[in-house]
């Protein structure tokens, strides 16, 4: 079983929406989350916007300038947050509140699958993250919704390169689209799980475009809500 699959055999059901948005960095994730999560407000009332945790990273920049040494800590901040934003999502929608998010605790199995493919973890270091996964997200739910940016590499290296973060300038294009192949595989196998929905993110959308992109999105919410997955519970 591969990282990706271990990390999904898990969940149940929810109340209110959770919708995650995947893609490689610079897709667009955070823009179109927070055009969802706008829409999902003005139709159903309160929605909380759950973002990444890149600012305030305090392993991020040292992680890029000397990945071997940092990725493994990196890795468990990573999902240490993100079981944060997962337990928020879960009690929100419980209580019948949706939540967005610009991420997924699931797609840190993404990072950590590249970073052992190029040898920077140790076969060792993944299996500790993975037992570590396991226990820390024995109850988690999954998204109601999963919505992929679907975005080229090389489209997306441009926009990092536009945005200007420090810490991200140096990334090359080989590792984004690694790191795409990886978000392929989870998001396909996610399938299995929840309902997912592609979108071809390699064209720059004006705002309103990617407002009725956020509209169509809810729409595919409302529809879905009859159709449920049916997950269990991770033992």
């Amino acid at each position: 079983m591969s990282i990706q699959e271990s990390c999904l055999a898990r969940g149940i059901q929810r109340c209110g929406y959770h919708v995650c948005v995947l893609g490689v960095i610079g897709s667009g994730k955070t823009t179109l989350a927070q055009a969802l999560q706008k829409a999902i407000a003005e139709k159903y009332g309160r929605c909380e916007g759950l973002w990444e945790p890149v600012e305030g990273n305090p392993l991020l920049p040292l992680y890029y300038k000397d990945p071997h040494r940092y990725a493994l800590s990196m890795q468990i901040y990573m999902l240490n947050r993100r079981l944060e934003q997962q337990r928020v999502a879960q009690d929100l929608a419980l209580m019948g509140v949706s939540s967005v998010q610009d991420s997924s605790l699931f797609g840190d199995s993404c990072f950590v699958e590249m970073l052992r493919k190029d040898g920077i973890l140790s076969e060792e270091e993944v299996d500790v993250y993975s037992q570590l996964f396991a226990n820390m997200s024995r109850d988690v739910m999954y998204p109601s919704l999963v919505v992929y940016l679907n975005c080229d590499p090389e489209v997306a290296k441009s926009r990092v390169m536009k945005r200007g973060r420090e810490c991200e300038k140096n990334i090359p294009v080989e590792y984004l689209a690694k790191l795409k192949a990886e978000l392929d595989v989870l998001v396909q196998e996610f399938g299995n799980y929840t309902h997912v929905h592609t979108i071809d993110a390699n064209a720059d959308l004006t705002p309103e475009q990617i407002e009725e992109e956020a509209r169509g999105e809810l729409m595919t919410l409302t529809l879905l809500r009859g159709y449920p997955k049916l997950n269990r519970m991770g033992v």
